[in-house]
């Protein structure tokens, strides 16, 4: 370019001098206008930073160090947990709610309870099963029911009765007939266990006063309050009694009226009332120590 003075161009130096370069050019000037105005700039959000979060003042700030001029890299501030609000534990009290509905019955008896032999429900259930006849005899069929609400197990009594009828010791032995378990309704003999209430309905018009068992017809009705505790004549051996009492009410139906006492001090026959007292014999359970 070429100056209107010298008729020079104006960028190109004079022969044998030094090009210098002024400090306070133009390119200068326009560095420190940059600068002032970063430095504006983070001073106006620094103290944005600074309204809005008092606490910023004891963080490291990002504007504050460019401000500063620092060279070092920037390290991200160091936060501390949030420490949540305490949320107030209400203080219990003394108040109770009813409940919208009353608690559900037990299924089993509590510990220590004593079982249920005496509460009529009046209705007979059938336990279901089959126990075939052992002997080769005349067979005759049974079924054993159990007044429901008794705190029996029907399967273990059910085992019980048959256990006992076809022992070596028992009617089978003696007498000829083979015993047979059945659920059928054509059964020739109904064994059945029932509370005191209950049994007493069913003897009639025998009187068990709520104490014995009986047979009437096809029924052969067991006093479950005899079942469960015996008598002490037998001295807590209530697994014996329990045959004698199958024996005796089986008896009646095989035909057999009662027996008594006839000598002290041995066994007493089965067909004997030894519930009311054994009269000086001894227990007997068995058809084949002492039938009648």
């Amino acid at each position: 370019m070429t100056t209107r003075r010298t008729g020079q161009r104006g960028d190109a130096p004079a022969p044998g001098a030094v090009r210098q370069r002024d400090g306070g050019g133009r390119h200068s000037r326009k560095k420190s206008y940059k600068a002032q105005w970063f430095s504006v700039t983070a001073l106006a959000v620094l103290g944005t930073v600074v309204v809005m979060h008092p606490d910023a003042t004891n963080r490291r700030s990002l504007a504050a160090e460019v401000v500063a001029g620092a060279s070092a890299p920037v390290t991200a501030p160091v936060t501390g947990v949030p420490i949540s609000a305490v949320t107030p534990v209400p203080t219990p009290t003394q108040k109770f709610t009813t409940p919208l509905r009353p608690a559900p019955s037990l299924t089993r008896q509590p510990k220590g309870s004593k079982p249920n032999v005496t509460v009529s429900s009046g209705k007979l259930a059938v336990v279901p099963g089959f126990d075939k006849a052992s002997g080769v005899r005349d067979k005759l069929t049974y079924r054993v029911e159990i007044e429901q609400g008794l705190s029996l197990n029907g399967a273990v009594v059910a085992a019980t009765i048959h256990k006992t009828l076809t022992d070596p010791r028992g009617w089978q032995a003696i007498h000829p007939v083979s015993f047979e378990r059945t659920d059928k309704a054509d059964a020739d003999l109904r064994i059945i266990l029932a509370t005191p209430t209950l049994t007493d309905k069913l003897c009639l018009p025998l009187d068990t006063g709520g104490e014995v068992s009986c047979r009437v017809e096809d029924r052969v009705v067991l006093n479950a309050k005899r079942w469960m505790y015996a008598i002490p004549a037998y001295d807590g051996d209530v697994s014996l009694y329990r045959s004698y009492l199958v024996n005796h009410e089986v008896g009646h139906a095989l035909g057999h009226g009662h027996s008594t006492c006839t000598k002290a001090k041995t066994p007493a026959p089965v067909m004997m009332q030894q519930t009311k007292g054994l009269a000086g014999c001894l227990p007997n359970a068995w058809p084949t120590i002492k039938a009648t």
